[in-house]
């Protein structure tokens, strides 16, 4: 017998399985919920219990001491590498619906030492030259781009390669983050507090659709969402002295530590809601090479690192900066100044000296170097200041004044060191601009006159003599 042909529009195998797929992703979640609300409680409890935070009672909680154990053992609780540190780079880039996605808006160097509790922050420039061989360069902020062509997904941890194989250190993890999470991150844990250093007007910050709008900063403290604290980040174009990458930099990392003081605060770790945000943040728009148990692992340790162990690091080219600017194929770079990266590197190994402990340091080490400072320029003045400069690098100088003649366009250094030190001959040599003359003239090495600007050089007691052309004069300016 024929069978009528039954159509089910409320019901049938493939809705009842729906139903069912449903209900239990709404348990899993009530569930998920519920633990994250009942860890948050005990962790809240226990902090209060022995005087310590949230967020290390949430690692001492039993069932997360017993996770920890099943996953790594008793003994392996905390990651550990031969030096006892650990170096990420944060990259930041525009991401899907910006020009130049995957261009690195941001990269900052993070390198935590667990034994001492220290963290330093290098901010990397992004006009920064990195070097292909040959004598060809790309600015270092192209490098994820170019990564991500050859290696798509990947282009973050490429980039990491690159970046320490150039500055001679270890990458231990990279995490990429775009605009998206950027603001969603803030959003996330209800916005960070910042204390804006100076006022500033950017009337150039760029918009979705091409165009341009006024953002505006007062000094003082501030409470920013995640839109106005990326505004904040990116501004490239304020006013008062706000307006290049190095103070934007600066403002960038102000903002991470900002996130990290907000991400420690007491019920951060107690909030399923902002735990939820969190993740979701995390989740969608965040590339890493970190695992879920890395993060684990590492989460507890951060409340150990008080902000006056954090030090702070911008590459510039300021006066008595690491850079120097060029223009190569009508394209802005930045090179080190001292050419060789030997002051970058040092500052990439050693990222927990402030500037004035490593130049002190470095002056310790090195043989001081004694130099004498005449004007050959018509500029008033020129000598002195040009010492003074050349005095905040380290550098002993023990006379200035004016050569006999004036009229120099190229600065002469004069090398009295007999070749002992080649090393500050160069650095002096890139820094002035100069010449190199070996031995030196009748005029300076015997006196006829007695005058005081053709006085003979001593070259017993002097290393280099310097006669100030108008090649150095914008050192000064």
């Amino acid at each position: 017998m024929d069978h009528p042909l039954k159509v089910d529009l409320l019901g049938g195998d493939v809705e009842r399985r729906a139903r069912r797929t449903t209900a239990i992703i709404a348990v899993v979640f009530a569930v998920a919920v519920g633990l994250l609300a009942a860890i948050g409680a005990g962790a809240s409890y226990r902090a209060v219990q022995y005087g310590t935070s949230v967020l290390e009672e949430v690692g001492n909680l039993p069932i997360i001491s017993e996770i920890r154990r099943l996953a790594w053992g008793d003994s392996a609780t905390i990651p550990t590498t031969p030096d006892n540190r650990m170096t990420f780079l944060v990259l930041g880039v525009g991401g899907a619906g910006h020009d130049g996605p995957e261009l690195t808006d941001t990269m900052l160097l993070a390198t935590v030492d667990m034994k001492d509790k220290r963290v330093g922050l290098l901010s990397i420039p992004r006009d920064l030259a990195y070097p292909l061989g040959g004598g060809k360069f790309v600015k270092i902020n192209s490098l994820n781009a170019y990564a991500e062509q050859t290696h798509p997904g990947n282009g973050s941890r490429e980039t990491a390669n690159a970046v320490q194989d150039l500055l001679g250190i270890r990458i231990d993890h990279v995490v990429k983050i775009d605009f998206k999470a950027f603001q969603e991150l803030i959003d996330a844990v209800g916005g960070v507090d910042i204390t804006v250093e100076r006022s500033f007007v950017d009337r150039e910050y760029p918009t979705d659709d091409d165009k341009y709008q006024t953002v505006t900063f007062d000094q003082g403290l501030q409470h920013m969402d995640g839109e106005t604290a990326l505004k904040f980040a990116r501004s490239r174009h304020g006013s008062n002295g706000e307006g290049s990458d190095f103070a934007r930099a600066h403002r960038q990392q102000m903002i991470l530590l900002a996130l990290k003081e907000k991400l420690l605060a007491k019920g951060t770790l107690a909030n399923p809601s902002m735990l939820m945000k969190l993740y979701q943040a995390i989740a969608s728009n965040i590339q890493t090479d970190l695992t879920a148990w890395d993060a684990m692992k590492l989460a507890p340790l951060m409340n150990h690192f008080s902000s006056e162990k954090v030090t702070t690091h911008v590459l510039t080219n300021d006066r008595g900066g690491e850079l120097v600017s060029e223009t190569v194929n009508g394209s802005y770079l930045l090179f080190p100044r001292d050419h060789d990266w030997s002051t970058i590197r040092s500052i990439a190994a050693d990222p927990f000296q402030t500037t004035e402990e490593r130049t002190a340091t470095e002056s310790q080490k090195k043989t001081p170097v004694s130099i004498e400072v005449r004007n050959g320029t018509v500029i008033p003045g020129f000598a002195s200041r040009l010492a003074d400069l050349l005095k905040t690098r380290g550098y002993t100088v023990d006379t200035i004044g004016n050569a006999t003649g004036r009229g120099y366009e190229k600065t002469v250094i004069y090398d009295l060191s007999k070749g002992t030190k080649n090393d500050d001959l160069v650095k002096l040599k890139t820094l002035l601009n100069a010449n190199v003359a070996p031995a030196l003239p009748n005029w300076l090495s015997t006196s006829s006159t007695g005058s005081t600007e053709s006085a003979p050089i001593d070259p017993d007691h002097t290393d280099f003599l310097i006669i100030l052309g108008t090649s150095s004069s914008a050192l000064t300016k």
